[in-house]
């Protein structure tokens, strides 16, 4: 190893070390409780049922590549034995076992980057993309999830090398490289399947500088497109033995994806995506990322569509759907930290003073909001969740038995994981949605008729139906608060903060400062004269 190697070596293992000590930092965070739905109903779940025997998923709605990678860990024993039976009662050991392994792979994503940037320009790239990586928030929040958002940024990573190597050298592993990495990304998460724009992307340029390529491009584009087929196939091996199901159960995912989340404010998705970078990823990075791409646009444009044409695909096509979240963007963050560790090298050259101190302080100053981010959630996630404090007060406080509506803002176990303690449930199903849209003044008197006391209240519901203008809701509320002789109010927000206005990012994911412990507000109401 060369003098020149070893210090980009070193900065890569702190880097990797800093990544993983902030995706581990809190990870068993409100365990046994989880309170992230799509979590709680996803992927764990489904790689436990699966423990039955069957490997069909019975469930598309998400590809299964995160569930069949569960399921091994699970048959090799490593969140302990009788895991599908203890499951209901302690689903502890199931999800830290998944969280720790999609830190795993969010803290290689750094690594990949590193790849990544070394290949499309140079160590100095490389370096300062994977500090982005390795600090910005939301690659650092979902690391500590059972989710497929931060796994599917490592094939995509693999898949940016891969047809980088496709354009340059056009070699039949290149091909199959880039083709299997997007498989995997698409059997991971749907949307890494834009990413096949920069396959064919590498194919036409590879023409374009030599048309004598073309046979052998096309020969490529077959082996890429079979690898392609195959990943996909492997990992989602029942979306072609039942491609009905598969379909269908697609097909009303991306219907949901068409209509707005209740509560969700009217904004353009294109603008909406462009904000999230500015938190997700920074700020500084965000601007860094477009300077980058204007270096290589200048440079060599033909990199520069490499690197450019799955995040501006992918940000066309998520921004004109209606439903939008930050996290949905995030198979772009590789590539836009590549972007944003050239744009780096390229101030270093430009400089000339001290290169290897100034490459160090270019990449702190892109990575000071990530950083301040990440602390901040690993902090707040320490923290006992205000659903936690909610239930401990409602075993402490409220009678055994006693009648007790709670709205579907918690997971359905939150009051029976205790058996010593029992109570009356008012029948209340989800989705999120349609409850709001059922709820009417004359349901606080029937609570009252049928002895259902104390209703429990939390702004994740409350607050999308009030932020949608529901007159029933807002008029059910203002019946509960009338009938009510006490109320007793938990927090997530530090004293003096003003509450954070509902979000279907900023409310769940506790970013601004207010919040000084995770959850919603809950309130739990007594109704007056209820026996």
């Amino acid at each position: 190893m060369t003098s020149r190697v070893r210090p980009a070596w070193l900065a890569l293992a702190g880097l990797l070390a800093l990544a993983l000590a902030l995706r581990l930092w809190n990870i068993d965070h409100n365990l046994p409780f989880v309170y992230n739905a799509d979590e709680e109903l996803h992927f764990v779940p489904k790689a436990v049922d699966m423990l039955g025997g069957s490997l069909n998923p019975g469930y598309f709605e998400n590809p299964p590549a995160l569930t069949y990678l569960l399921l091994v860990l699970y048959k090799l024993g490593l969140a302990g034995g009788d895991l599908r039976d203890r499951f209901a009662e302690d689903p502890r050991s199931a999800f830290l076992t998944a969280r720790v392994a999609v830190a795993l792979i969010g803290t290689l994503v750094v690594a990949l980057v590193y790849w990544a940037g070394s290949r499309f320009a140079d160590r100095r790239a490389g370096i300062v993309g994977a500090a982005i990586m390795a600090v910005a928030f939301l690659p650092v929040f979902y690391s500590k999830h059972a989710l497929n958002d931060t796994v599917a940024m490592a094939p995509v990573a693999v898949g940016l090398v891969g047809c980088l190597l496709a354009y340059r050298r056009g070699r039949p592993q290149d091909w199959a490289l880039a083709g299997a990495a997007i498989g995997v990304g698409t059997a991971t998460k749907y949307t890494a399947g834009a990413m096949l724009v920069t396959l064919l992307a590498a194919a036409a340029l590879r023409v374009y500088d030599d048309r004598a390529q073309l046979r052998s491009v096309l020969v490529g584009l077959v082996i890429g497109g079979a690898a392609f087929a195959a990943a996909f196939a492997i990992l989602n091996p029942f979306a072609i033995l039942h491609p009905g199901e598969a379909r269908s159960q697609i097909s009303g995912q991306s219907a949901q994806a068409s209509t707005a989340k209740l509560g969700q404010k009217d904004e353009l998705g294109w603008w909406y995506y462009l904000k999230t970078l500015t938190w997700g990823l920074g700020w500084a990075p965000l601007v860094a990322a477009i300077g980058g791409a204007v270096v290589m646009l200048r440079r060599d444009w033909r990199l520069a569509v490499l690197l450019i044409a799955f995040p501006l695909v992918l940000w066309l096509y998520m921004g004109a759907q209606t439903r939008h979240f930050g996290r949905w963007l995030m198979p772009v963050y590789p590539a836009l930290c590549v972007l944003a560790g050239i744009a780096a090298a390229w101030v270093v050259d430009r400089v000339r003073w001290r290169p290897a101190v100034l490459t160090g302080l270019l990449a702190v100053v892109l990575c000071v909001q990530g950083v301040a981010a990440s602390v901040h959630i690993d902090r707040v996630l320490g923290r006992e969740d205000t659903r936690t404090l909610a239930r401990a007060w409602i075993e402490a406080n409220v009678p055994q038995g006693a009648g007790i509506v709670v709205e579907p803002f918690v997971p359905g176990a939150w009051l029976e994981l205790d058996a010593t303690r029992s109570f009356r449930r008012f029948p209340v199903e989800r989705p999120f949605q349609a409850y709001e849209k059922r709820l009417r003044p004359r349901m606080v008197r029937e609570y009252v008729r049928d002895g259902y006391c104390w209703v429990v209240v939390g702004s994740h519901q409350k607050d999308r139906g009030l932020a949608a203008g529901l007159g029933n809701a807002r008029r059910y509320y203002r019946a509960l608060d009338r009938a009510s002789d006490d109320v007793v109010v938990f927090s997530p927000y530090r004293k003096g903060a003003d509450p954070v206005d509902f979000s279907y990012d900023f409310s769940f994911n506790f970013l601004p400062r207010a919040f000084e412990r995770p959850g919603p507000v809950i309130e739990i109401h007594h109704l007056r004269g209820c026996r």
